[in-house]
Formats: structure tokens, sequence, C-alpha cells
């Protein structure tokens, strides 16, 4: 996508976890009127069906030594989503969000084992900071006590960092076109099998001709088409584990919107003291090499004018 350059790649990013936290809220409404994975299979195969009709002239352009790396990368997507899903049935959406913020550890810990180095320090120092604040959001310190949908989005955080970091991997051998289309194929096709084989005998046909089903499902649609999109080419200018941290604001979007179509509510001055520290982190890691550049960019051409300057009083 030519609209996605490097200096605007993060932005892009930080869009897709404005998105990523919307899809928490229309997976959970959508949970009541189809099994979970019935509805990962139908977002799938209409995001296929709407990237392939956006780029219709890639679609037998396919380069098959790429396949290899956009399966695996789908295969963790697959486990991602599953997780995601199965959180999302014992706790709330926004709790699942929150938690699923864990990759901005988890990604850079699993990048510094493959690079065989450790991350940048103002990576780890912005990663811990949201993690507080993803800390200050889920605990319920009244009881200190977790349920077991927060052990299925910590699966889905794993597998999300996994997801990222192969997608990171390969952003270079793979067109982000190519990377789409294949990667919604795979995961409806898997999605398919799995709910032609669990869940076949729950689904009722009555739910599905509601009129909030369908803006339901082409909400979640467009999410899961954009967001891989926006994601696939964007990491080519952006590491994985800055993008894990942009993504933790997505429990935030997803607060906002639980809030206003679900009445889910924060956890008082502990959620808030959460979200703030999870706004910091990302603007710190993101500014900071951003102004860093600017500020010594701005100190050499002061010091080059007044040089220039000393010159010039020197000549006359």
């Amino acid at each position: 996508m030519n609209i996605i350059t490097r200096r605007n790649a993060a932005l892009f990013l930080l869009f897709n976890s404005f998105l990523w936290g919307s899809s928490y809220i229309w997976s959970k409404m959508l949970l009541q009127y189809l099994p979970r994975f019935s509805i990962l299979c139908i977002s799938s195969l209409g995001s296929f069906i709407a990237t392939g009709a956006i780029f219709h002239k890639h679609l037998f352009k396919v380069n098959f030594k790429s396949v290899k790396p956009m399966a695996i990368a789908s295969c963790f997507s697959i486990l991602s989503n599953t997780f995601c899903m199965l959180a999302l049935e014992y706790t709330s959406s926004s709790n699942t969000a929150f938690i699923v913020q864990t990759s901005v550890i988890l990604t850079p810990v699993l990048m510094a084992v493959i690079a065989g180095k450790l991350p940048e320090k103002h990576i780890m120092m912005g990663s811990l900071t949201a993690l507080a604040g993803i800390f200050l959001l889920t605990c319920d310190f009244a009881t200190l006590r977790f349920n077991p949908g927060d052990l299925f989005a910590l699966g889905n955080a794993l597998f999300f960092s996994m997801t990222l970091i192969t997608i990171k991997l390969n952003s270079d051998k793979v067109d982000s076109v190519y990377f789409t289309l294949v990667h919604h194929l795979f995961n409806a096709s898997g999605f398919f099998v799995l709910a032609f084989i669990l869940e076949r005998q729950d689904i009722k046909v009555q739910n599905l001709k509601t009129p909030v089903f369908a803006l339901l499902i082409l909400a979640n649609t467009a999410v899961s088409c954009l967001t891989i999109l926006f994601q696939s080419t964007a990491l080519k200018y952006v590491r994985a584990d800055t993008a894990s941290l942009i993504y933790t604001l997505e429990p935030v979007a997803a607060s906002v919107i639980a809030f206003a179509l679900l009445g889910e509510r924060m956890n008082g001055i502990m959620a808030f003291a959460g979200c703030l520290l999870i706004l910091f982190s990302v603007v710190f890691t993101i500014g900071r090499p951003v102004v860093g550049k600017k500020l010594l960019y701005r100190i050499q051409e002061s010091v080059k004018a007044y040089r220039e300057k000393r010159a010039l009083d020197t000549t006359l």
C-alpha cells in the first residue's frame, strides 16, 4: 500500500489500535448470535472477499515461495483469535483487551531471544510502564483474583506476539496485499473446519436475520480487513516490539466503547491511573526518538549558524 510510508507507519498502527479495541466489543456482542468459531469464520471470509475485490489484480500473482511464512503467521493468528473468543466468553471485553496487552512485554523478550540481544532501553522502560498500567486496569484489588477468561487472554497475548514477530521477520519478503489475502483465506478455512466440527448444531438461523447481526458482522469484517492490511504494511518500517507497545492503546479504546455500548465500567481510580500509564508509555516510546532527532537537528543548525556568523565577523 503506497499510502503507508516510513514517516506515517506508526500513525497507521495507532489507528489500528483503536480499530482493534473496537473489535473486542463487536465480537462480544456477536457471541449473542453465533458461536465463537462461526463468527471468526464469517469475519475472515468477508475480509478475504473484501480484500480480493479491492485488490483483484493481485489474486493470481501470489508468489508461492512466500506462502510458507504467511501460513505460519496465519496459524499463530488463528490461535490468537481462538483464545480471544474464549476469553470473551468468561470475562469482559475491556478486561480481555487489557490483559492481551501483556504482549507489550512478550514481544520484545521474544525478539531479544531471536536476535540474541537485549531490547533498547527506552523500549523496555516503556513496556514496563505499560505493563504497570495494564496491571492497575485488570487487577481486582478487593479479591486479588483472576477468572479463567484472564488465562485465555494471556494465551491470546502470547500468540499475538508470535504473529507480530513472524510478520516482521518476513516483511521484506512478502507483499502486504499478498499476506492479507493468504491470511484471511487460511483463517477462514481453519475456522470453518472448527465451526463445522464443533458448532454446526449450535447455529440458529433465526438469529442471523436481524439487522443488528448484519451491522455487527459488517463492522467486525471491516476491522479485520483494514487492520491486517495496515499492519502487514506498517511493520516494514516499525519494529515489532514498538508496534506491540502502540497497541497498548487498544484497551483504552475498548473501555470507552464498552462503557458506551455495553455499560462496562472501569474499577475506579486505579483503572484511570492505568490508562494514564499506558498513554504515557506510548508517548514516551514513540515520541522520544522523534523529539530527540528534531532537537538534535535544531542544535546542529544553531551551531552551524553560529559558526557561519563568527566566520563572517572575522572576515569583516
